[in-house]
């Protein structure tokens, strides 16, 4: 009878503590989490251009330095040197020569994604935002960043954002809202404030028009302090509708939202009718931990609808780039694994991955490369990597004759790249934004 006491105290005690932990750990208001979403086989258009064996394991190299892990590079291979920005809050420049990297200018917040000023050798524009736990200034703020290289001075050119209308249900047809100047009129950016504005939440990459005039911006999600890395677990968890698309432009000195109610938009590559169009057609995206890709129509008899190009990718697809030839490189910084296809079908067990330790939770180390046609149509080469080499890769972008492979890895050192696939040399100079040609 005593033992029985005993067992069914012990039992009452570990039934409190369970309550009283389940209570102190209930994750902030902010992670709603969304119905079952249900994740389907890997495309078979990608399966069929499966590398047989690891193509980046058996091809990629690192050019030893003190470079730590970083978010994205930005070539001026005419010049011999590339602009990276690393995950320690500078932005590093390297030596493509000898792969040698320096510390070259501290930046208010961690550096993300980043585009050079089309037609100037000295202008980089990049997002700055909170990572991970890291304690910022309360005078510095997340957003679009101007970097001079002359002179490494650094200027803020967008930190607010309009007030969002409410969220309504997408228009037939479409996965989310995509909005027209004349659906929703921009906002000058001088006459924001604390009324009709916030401050930009999460600034995660941009891309900018071909005319240097428009800069779009992704922001997977805008509550009170968020941040990328570990900071954006829960929204990975929850799969809420959160992601928007805004436009700066620098000419109008306006502000407009392109885009809301998508989940966790990350990568951003704008789109033209013709290779002299100067007007931005679409802008392809990135639904990073819903394994899509989007294409955002702005322009012509579709636009404000939107077309989901692929789904149930074989990982979480982040930065986009585009090579010389016009095809469209995309990275996966994690795979897709079985455990969280289960997840995201059983939304049941989330409340409690909400709860648990961020150590506790399963990461891996395996990351892969596609590259698609230059509508983003067809899938012309996949592989994908154990992680032996590089680990989180954030982006492709490609150069001359090499692609490079940022590593959004802490404990990384030093810039890898690979060469082109045999079936995909570049035959020129890249033309993108990103690059002096």
């Amino acid at each position: 009878m005593r033992l029985v006491t005993l067992i069914a105290g012990l039992l009452a005690s570990i039934l409190a503590a369970f309550a009283a932990w389940w209570i102190y750990a209930t994750p902030p208001a902010h992670h709603v989490i969304a119905e079952a979403y249900a994740v389907g086989p890997v495309p078979a258009a990608i399966t069929a251009v499966n590398t047989a064996d690891d193509y980046i394991a058996g091809n990629a190299s690192r050019a030893p330095s003190a470079l730590p892990g970083h978010d994205e590079v930005i070539l001026q291979e005419r010049l011999g040197r590339a602009f990276v920005t690393a995950m320690d809050g500078w932005i590093w420049r390297v030596d493509l020569k000898s792969g040698q990297a320096e510390r070259f200018v501290q930046t208010p917040m961690s550096p993300a994604g980043a585009r050079l000023v089309p037609g100037d050798d000295d202008r980089m524009l990049f997002c700055a935002t909170r990572l991970d736990d890291n304690r910022y200034p309360e005078s510095v703020q997340p957003g679009i960043y101007e970097l001079t290289f002359s002179t490494r001075s650094i200027s803020p050119v967008a930190l607010r954002v309009p007030l969002s209308p409410p969220i309504a249900a997408p228009r037939p047809g479409n996965q989310g809202s995509v909005f027209t100047p004349q659906d929703l009129p921009p906002l000058v950016v001088k006459d924001l404030d604390d009324k009709n504005s916030r401050q930009i939440a999460f600034c995660n990459d941009i891309d900018v028009s071909r005319d240097g005039k428009r800069i779009y911006m992704s922001e997977p999600f805008d509550y009170a302090g968020a941040s990328s890395g570990t900071g954006s677990l829960g929204e990975a968890i929850t799969l809420a509708r959160n992601g928007r698309l805004w436009q700066f432009d620098r000419e109008q000195g306006t502000v407009r939202l392109v885009a809301q109610n998508y989940n966790f938009i990350d990568g951003v590559l704008l789109e033209y009718a013709s290779a002299t169009d100067e007007l931005e057609q679409s802008v392809l995206v990135t639904e990073t931990t819903k394994y899509r890709i989007d294409r955002l129509h702005l322009r012509g008899p579709l636009a404000g609808s939107d077309q989901v190009l692929w789904e149930n990718l074989p990982g979480l697809p982040d930065g986009l780039d585009r090579d010389a030839q016009g095809r469209v490189w995309v990275a996966f910084i994690k795979e897709r694994t079985k455990v969280s296809t289960w997840i995201h079908a059983h939304p049941w067990i989330k409340p409690l991955l909400l709860r648990l330790p961020r150590s506790l939770l399963p990461i891996t180390k395996p990351t892969a490369v596609l590259a698609l046609s230059p509508d983003a149509s067809q899938a012309l080469f996949y592989t994908h990597h154990d992680g032996s080499v590089v680990h989180d890769i954030a982006v492709v972008v490609p150069g001359w004759d090499r692609l490079y492979l940022p590593t959004f890895d802490r404990l990384n050192t030093g810039l890898v790249s690979m060469p082109y696939p045999p079936r995909l040399q570049p035959g020129g100079a890249p033309v993108d934004a990103r690059r002096t040609p």
